[in-house]
Protein backbone atom coordinates (compact mmCIF):
# COMPACT_ATOMS: atom_id res chain seq x y z
CA UNK A 1 0.00 0.00 0.00
CA UNK A 2 0.87 3.67 -0.80
CA UNK A 3 0.30 6.72 1.12
CA UNK A 4 -0.98 9.59 -0.61
CA UNK A 5 -2.03 13.37 -0.21
CA UNK A 6 -5.68 13.18 -0.21
CA UNK A 7 -6.97 9.52 -0.67
CA UNK A 8 -5.25 7.91 2.05
CA UNK A 9 -3.85 4.16 1.49
CA UNK A 10 -4.07 3.27 -2.23
CA UNK A 11 -3.06 0.13 -3.73
CA UNK A 12 -0.44 -0.55 -7.18
CA UNK A 13 -3.37 -0.47 -9.09
CA UNK A 14 -4.70 2.83 -7.71
CA UNK A 15 -0.86 4.74 -7.80
CA UNK A 16 -0.40 3.51 -11.43
CA UNK A 17 -3.06 5.11 -12.37
CA UNK A 18 -2.21 8.35 -10.32
CA UNK A 19 1.00 8.12 -12.28
CA UNK A 20 -0.48 7.81 -15.56
CA UNK A 21 -2.68 11.14 -14.81
CA UNK A 22 0.51 13.05 -13.11
CA UNK A 23 2.25 12.69 -16.45
CA UNK A 24 -1.04 13.91 -18.76
CA UNK A 25 -1.75 16.90 -16.37
CA UNK A 26 1.88 17.60 -16.25
CA UNK A 27 1.57 19.39 -19.99
CA UNK A 28 -1.05 21.90 -18.73
CA UNK A 29 -0.87 22.13 -15.09
CA UNK A 30 1.97 24.14 -12.81
CA UNK A 31 4.32 21.71 -11.61
CA UNK A 32 3.21 22.07 -8.18
CA UNK A 33 -0.46 21.14 -8.67
CA UNK A 34 0.23 17.95 -10.87
CA UNK A 35 -0.25 15.63 -7.62
CA UNK A 36 -2.83 17.30 -5.95
CA UNK A 37 -5.24 17.78 -8.88
CA UNK A 38 -4.25 14.15 -10.25
CA UNK A 39 -5.85 12.95 -6.49
CA UNK A 40 -8.67 15.19 -6.72
CA UNK A 41 -10.08 13.50 -9.94
CA UNK A 42 -9.66 10.31 -8.55
CA UNK A 43 -11.37 11.96 -5.38
CA UNK A 44 -13.93 12.63 -7.28
CA UNK A 45 -13.99 10.62 -9.69
CA UNK A 46 -13.90 12.77 -12.27
CA UNK A 47 -13.54 12.25 -15.97
CA UNK A 48 -11.50 15.17 -17.82
CA UNK A 49 -11.61 16.19 -21.09
CA UNK A 50 -8.93 18.11 -22.89
CA UNK A 51 -10.59 20.34 -25.56
CA UNK A 52 -9.77 22.28 -28.68
CA UNK A 53 -10.15 26.23 -28.11
CA UNK A 54 -13.80 26.80 -27.59
CA UNK A 55 -14.27 30.94 -28.32
CA UNK A 56 -17.24 30.76 -25.65
CA UNK A 57 -15.80 28.98 -22.66
CA UNK A 58 -12.91 28.00 -20.97
CA UNK A 59 -13.79 25.13 -19.58
CA UNK A 60 -17.17 23.66 -18.38
CA UNK A 61 -18.89 20.57 -16.33
CA UNK A 62 -21.53 18.17 -17.07
CA UNK A 63 -23.66 16.18 -14.55
CA UNK A 64 -24.61 12.65 -15.30
CA UNK A 65 -25.85 10.76 -12.04
CA UNK A 66 -24.14 6.83 -12.42
CA UNK A 67 -21.86 7.65 -15.14
CA UNK A 68 -19.38 10.05 -13.97
CA UNK A 69 -18.84 13.52 -14.11
CA UNK A 70 -17.53 15.42 -17.05
CA UNK A 71 -15.03 18.50 -16.81
CA UNK A 72 -13.45 19.71 -20.05
CA UNK A 73 -10.97 22.50 -20.28
CA UNK A 74 -9.68 24.47 -23.45
CA UNK A 75 -5.85 23.05 -24.02
CA UNK A 76 -4.28 25.88 -24.79
CA UNK A 77 -4.72 27.47 -21.80
CA UNK A 78 -1.32 28.72 -20.08
CA UNK A 79 -0.54 26.71 -16.79
CA UNK A 80 -2.14 29.02 -14.32
CA UNK A 81 -5.03 29.68 -15.88
CA UNK A 82 -5.97 25.97 -16.66
CA UNK A 83 -5.58 25.37 -12.77
CA UNK A 84 -7.83 27.92 -11.85
CA UNK A 85 -10.60 26.41 -14.99
CA UNK A 86 -10.30 23.50 -13.57
CA UNK A 87 -11.05 24.47 -9.77
CA UNK A 88 -13.76 26.61 -11.06
CA UNK A 89 -15.45 23.31 -12.72
CA UNK A 90 -14.20 21.37 -9.94
CA UNK A 91 -16.64 23.58 -7.51
CA UNK A 92 -19.24 22.95 -9.93
CA UNK A 93 -19.44 19.63 -9.36
CA UNK A 94 -18.82 20.03 -5.63
CA UNK A 95 -21.90 22.06 -5.46
CA UNK A 96 -24.36 19.42 -8.03
CA UNK A 97 -23.10 17.13 -4.77
CA UNK A 98 -24.33 19.00 -1.96
CA UNK A 99 -27.40 20.94 -3.77
CA UNK A 100 -28.11 18.55 -6.51
CA UNK A 101 -29.55 20.27 -10.14
CA UNK A 102 -31.84 22.97 -8.05
CA UNK A 103 -29.31 26.01 -7.93
CA UNK A 104 -27.76 28.82 -9.80
CA UNK A 105 -24.84 27.87 -12.10
CA UNK A 106 -23.39 30.43 -10.52
CA UNK A 107 -24.92 31.50 -7.49
CA UNK A 108 -23.88 32.03 -3.80
CA UNK A 109 -23.67 27.47 -3.12
CA UNK A 110 -21.27 27.93 -6.20
CA UNK A 111 -19.05 30.93 -4.99
CA UNK A 112 -18.45 29.43 -1.48
CA UNK A 113 -17.85 26.40 -2.88
CA UNK A 114 -15.31 27.66 -5.14
CA UNK A 115 -14.33 30.00 -2.30
CA UNK A 116 -13.39 26.63 -0.69
CA UNK A 117 -11.63 24.49 -3.55
CA UNK A 118 -9.31 27.41 -4.68
CA UNK A 119 -8.33 27.97 -0.78
CA UNK A 120 -5.93 25.06 -0.25
CA UNK A 121 -4.11 25.71 -4.26
CA UNK A 122 -3.57 29.64 -3.33
CA UNK A 123 -2.19 28.49 0.16
CA UNK A 124 0.52 26.03 -1.78
CA UNK A 125 2.01 29.19 -3.32
CA UNK A 126 1.15 28.00 -6.76
CA UNK A 127 0.79 30.97 -8.33
CA UNK A 128 3.59 33.73 -9.06
CA UNK A 129 3.34 37.19 -6.83
CA UNK A 130 1.52 39.00 -10.19
CA UNK A 131 -0.64 36.53 -10.43
CA UNK A 132 -1.73 35.39 -6.54
CA UNK A 133 -2.38 39.10 -6.04
CA UNK A 134 -5.45 39.99 -8.04
CA UNK A 135 -6.65 35.96 -7.58
CA UNK A 136 -7.13 36.25 -4.14
CA UNK A 137 -8.52 39.93 -4.65
CA UNK A 138 -11.25 37.88 -7.45
CA UNK A 139 -11.68 35.16 -5.33
CA UNK A 140 -13.51 37.79 -2.50
CA UNK A 141 -16.46 38.10 -4.74
CA UNK A 142 -16.09 35.41 -7.96
CA UNK A 143 -18.05 36.23 -10.86
CA UNK A 144 -19.31 33.48 -13.32
CA UNK A 145 -16.07 33.68 -15.55
CA UNK A 146 -12.75 34.88 -14.39
CA UNK A 147 -11.98 36.05 -17.95
CA UNK A 148 -14.40 39.33 -17.18
CA UNK A 149 -11.57 40.37 -14.27
CA UNK A 150 -9.42 42.55 -16.73
CA UNK A 151 -6.92 42.65 -13.60
CA UNK A 152 -6.51 39.30 -13.21
CA UNK A 153 -6.35 38.13 -17.03
CA UNK A 154 -3.64 40.88 -17.80
CA UNK A 155 -1.62 39.26 -15.20
CA UNK A 156 -2.45 35.38 -16.64
CA UNK A 157 -1.68 36.65 -20.51
CA UNK A 158 1.63 37.11 -19.51
CA UNK A 159 1.93 33.66 -19.10
CA UNK A 160 0.63 33.11 -22.50
CA UNK A 161 2.78 31.32 -25.21
CA UNK A 162 2.33 34.09 -27.91
CA UNK A 163 4.24 36.72 -29.15
CA UNK A 164 3.41 39.96 -27.23
CA UNK A 165 0.14 41.13 -28.02
CA UNK A 166 -1.22 45.22 -27.08
CA UNK A 167 -4.68 45.18 -25.90
CA UNK A 168 -6.42 47.69 -25.65
CA UNK A 169 -6.31 48.20 -21.57
CA UNK A 170 -3.02 49.64 -22.79
CA UNK A 171 -4.15 52.49 -24.75
CA UNK A 172 -4.58 55.89 -23.50
CA UNK A 173 -7.38 57.88 -24.86
CA UNK A 174 -7.33 59.30 -27.51
CA UNK A 175 -5.42 56.57 -29.46
CA UNK A 176 -6.21 55.51 -32.89
CA UNK A 177 -6.18 51.39 -33.44
CA UNK A 178 -7.11 48.45 -35.65
CA UNK A 179 -8.74 45.75 -34.07
CA UNK A 180 -7.81 42.35 -35.13
CA UNK A 181 -10.93 41.21 -36.37
CA UNK A 182 -11.58 44.79 -38.04
CA UNK A 183 -8.80 45.09 -39.99
CA UNK A 184 -10.35 47.56 -42.32
CA UNK A 185 -11.81 50.01 -39.49
CA UNK A 186 -9.79 51.94 -37.45
CA UNK A 187 -11.16 53.17 -33.95
CA UNK A 188 -10.45 56.08 -31.33
CA UNK A 189 -10.50 55.07 -27.58
CA UNK A 190 -12.31 57.44 -25.99
CA UNK A 191 -12.53 56.48 -22.11
CA UNK A 192 -12.35 53.44 -20.24
CA UNK A 193 -15.71 52.02 -18.44
CA UNK A 194 -15.46 49.20 -16.07
CA UNK A 195 -14.46 46.14 -18.28
CA UNK A 196 -14.79 48.35 -21.57
CA UNK A 197 -13.56 51.26 -23.29
CA UNK A 198 -16.16 53.56 -25.23
CA UNK A 199 -14.56 53.54 -28.85
CA UNK A 200 -15.08 55.93 -32.12
CA UNK A 201 -15.28 54.38 -35.50
CA UNK A 202 -13.72 57.05 -37.12
CA UNK A 203 -15.55 56.73 -40.77
CA UNK A 204 -19.28 56.63 -39.37
CA UNK A 205 -18.53 58.27 -35.90
CA UNK A 206 -20.52 55.29 -34.43
CA UNK A 207 -19.80 54.32 -30.49
CA UNK A 208 -18.45 50.95 -29.95
CA UNK A 209 -17.82 49.30 -26.23
CA UNK A 210 -14.73 47.49 -26.84
CA UNK A 211 -13.41 44.81 -24.51
CA UNK A 212 -10.23 45.99 -22.76
CA UNK A 213 -8.33 42.38 -23.53
CA UNK A 214 -9.08 43.35 -26.83
CA UNK A 215 -6.11 42.33 -29.01
CA UNK A 216 -5.42 45.49 -31.06
CA UNK A 217 -2.91 47.26 -33.26
CA UNK A 218 -2.31 50.59 -32.37
CA UNK A 219 -1.79 53.30 -35.19
CA UNK A 220 0.69 55.88 -35.32
CA UNK A 221 -0.25 59.20 -36.49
Amino acid sequence: MHISLLLGQIDDKQLHHKKQMMQVLGQYLPPKAVEYCSELIMLYKLHLHIEVERKDRLGDYSPHLGKGNRISINHNLNPFDFLITFIHELAHHVTFKKYGPHHQSHGVEWKEEFKTCMRPVVMMHIFPPDIEQPLIKHMQAPKYTHSGDVVLMKALMKYNKQLSVILLDDLPNGTLFRMTNRSKMVFRKLEKLRTYAMCEEMSTGKKYKVHLLAKITPINT
